[in-house]
This record gives C-alpha cells, structure tokens and sequence, in this order.
C-alpha cells in the first residue's frame, strides 16, 4: 500500500483525494482549493504511483495587503467619512433651526424636501420668514445667507408638480421689483463656487405647505409696499419741497404779484431842475443840452 500522500481521486469527482495509508479520507482538492467530500463506498485501492500535494496558495507577506483589501479599505474610510460630514451637517443644520425657532422675529421657517434632501437626509436650501425679509441659506459643503426685504416683493405665485400635490408641498416663486435682489439659487456648487447671474426671482422650493406660505406672505408684503411708498413720497417731498401740494392733491398756491415798479419821475420837473442848475453855472450850456437830450430820448 502506498504512504498517506494525495492521489487521483478514483470516484473521478475530484482532482485528487486523500489517502491516509489505510483508507480514502473525505479531504479533496481541485485546482489546488481543498475542501471536503465523504468518499463513496467501496472506492478501489489506490496504485503505488505518488502524486505530490497540491500548491498552496502563497500568501501575503505579513503587514502588506493585496489590492481588494485596499480597494476595500479606501471604501470603508470614505463610508465612515461621509457618515461623519452627513452627521456634522444635521447638527448644524438642527442648531440652527433651533436658533430660528427661539428668535420671536421669526414668523415662518422651513426647508426644501427635494430628492438630495430624501438621498442625503440633509436639506440643501432653509428658508426663513420674519417682518421685514425673506431669508434663504443654501449649500451642502458651504452656506450661503441671502435675503430679500418685502417691499421688493412685486408678484407671489405658487407652483406644484403632479406629485407634489398628494403630499402638500410646492415651490412659491416671489417675482421681484428689482432683478438685482434675485440670485440664482442654483448656482451655488459642490466646490463652493458661486455663480453670480441673477433671475429677478426667490424660489422656495419644495417647502411643505407652500399655499399656507403664500397666506402668510400676502399681508406682510402689501404692508411693506405701503410704508416703502409712503417713505418714498417723503424723501421726493424733502428733496422737492415746492411739490407737497402736489403730492397731497391739494390746488398749488397762486404765485406772489411781482413788486410794484417805481413810479418814473416827472420830465418837467426833471427840465427844470437842469434849468436851475445851468443857470447856477453847475452846468455849461454843452452839459445842459446832453442832459436835456438824453432825457426826452428816454
């Protein structure tokens, strides 16, 4: 009988089987994979012939990776990462909302609930309503805080997708006086780029309860409007002040009489006061007659 060594499989399942030198064990190998498999009955005796062991596959050397274990570990790292980014946001994000809450300017507040907000678990645009402003912060890696004042508020507007509408949430679009005042609230990158372009409009996106909203807005604004009309009318008055009458709708006042004219003196009297004043010897003769000229000249 040959010695315990690894043979032909004789069931013809495997490559080779293991002979223990009395009897066919349930260790086979494939392709140098070792694995188990009980032997089936009755299996003939092995020959003399020894085939060597399988090779064993070599293994790393120690404190060194092979590059899935790498891929794996890079992978692992930017998980843990991105775990700790998205938990660093929502505490700044849940602070800040509690900042807002506490704050008895503030009138309304909400966040966008668009499809990175549902992906991410972190809103990319909050929106704020106090007396006086429309407060927009957008931005994953970065914030950006603008506002736009009520007064500039020309038009308000609700719009809603199909979807949008089973679960009461939409964008109001706020249509500006002065294009200036809206930025393009995309623009703001993943990088931290802002594009400066400007729309003319305030869209708070997909906010919950986007007609409640524009319930709110509506006499807030109007109000606004009304006092920057007013505060504007006083400021033209101050610089115009010959125009409050007008202003008013009250009739303007008639214009002062121009000054009455000197009455001219008399030309006789005139004559005869250069008369005296010839013969006093004042005035040559020359003299008296220039005079005399000038005066029935005039």
């Amino acid at each position: 009988m040959p010695e315990a060594s690894w043979l032909p499989d004789p069931s013809g399942a495997h490559e080779l089987r293991y002979w223990s030198g009395l009897g066919w064990t349930e260790h086979v190998s494939d392709r140098g994979t070792q694995g188990q498999d009980p032997p089936p009955a009755e299996l003939p005796p092995p020959f003399d012939a020894v085939v060597p062991p399988p090779p064993v596959p070599a293994a790393a050397p120690a404190g060194k990776l092979g590059w899935k274990d790498r891929l794996k570990q890079v992978a692992d790292q930017g998980r843990a990462l991105a775990d700790q980014g998205k938990q660093k946001l929502a505490e700044q994000h849940a602070k800040r909302t509690e900042q807002w809450a506490d704050d008895p300017a503030t009138l309304w507040f909400g966040e966008s609930r668009n499809a990175a907000t549902s992906a991410t678990g972190v809103a990319t645009a909050r929106y704020r309503i106090t007396k006086d402003r429309v407060w927009v912060e957008s931005g994953l890696l970065g914030t950006r805080t603008e506002s736009v004042p009520l007064w500039a508020i020309r038009d308000m507007d609700v719009r809603q997708a199909v979807w949008q509408r089973g679960k009461d949430i939409g964008d109001v679009v706020l249509d500006l006086e002065d294009p200036a005042y809206g930025t393009n609230q995309d623009a703001f990158t993943l990088t931290g780029s802002i594009d400066g372009t400007t729309s003319g409009q305030v869209v708070l996106d997909d906010v919950e309860g986007p007609y409640a909203v524009l319930d709110l807005l509506a006499p807030l604004v109007s109000e606004a409007r009304t006092r920057k009309t007013v505060e504007r009318q006083s400021q033209y008055l101050h610089v115009n002040p010959g125009m409050a009458g007008a202003a008013l709708g009250a009739p303007a006042a008639p214009a002062a009489p121009p000054p009455p004219a000197e009455p001219r003196p008399d030309l006789a009297d005139q004559l005869r006061k250069l008369a005296t004043l010839r013969d006093e010897g004042i005035l040559s003769e020359e003299e008296f007659s220039a005079q005399k000229a000038r005066l029935l000249g005039s």
